[in-house]
């Protein structure tokens, strides 16, 4: 089971663009044993590894290889931007977002899609 997961490990790291010390700072656990995750020299306990699937916004299952997926799970379903901000920890270049980046974020998309949204209450008057 450790190479399987260990390399899942390094390639959802990388699929995030970070290096190992930016996402063992990001997650606040040492970087000699996440580098051991990533070798398979060690393997991750549960609440570990439950830390790395949420964090990689993958399944347990995932993460150790198994990608085996029920019919409901394997239909993406369209994701709601704020929604997205407000509930997730998001990086942008490396960096986890504060709470006033994301607000930031939120009021740029309020400018950039007003005319949008002026459209669509049009439509339901």
């Amino acid at each position: 089971m450790s190479q399987l997961i260990s390399t899942r490990l390094v390639q959802l790291r990388k699929e995030k663009n970070l290096t190992q010390q930016q996402l063992t700072d990001i997650l606040n656990i040492s970087r000699n044993t996440y580098a051991q995750y990533e070798t398979g020299r060690r393997e991750p306990d549960f609440n570990t590894a439950l830390i790395f699937a949420k964090f990689f916004g993958v399944t347990i299952d995932n993460l150790l290889g198994n990608n085996i997926e029920s019919p409901n799970l394997s239909q993406k379903q369209p994701t709601d931007l704020i929604r997205f901000l407000d509930e997730s920890e998001v990086l942008f270049d490396g960096v986890l977002l504060t709470k006033e980046d994301k607000a930031k974020i939120k009021a740029a998309l309020e400018i950039i899609f007003w005319d949008t949204k002026q459209e669509k209450k049009r439509k339901k008057s």
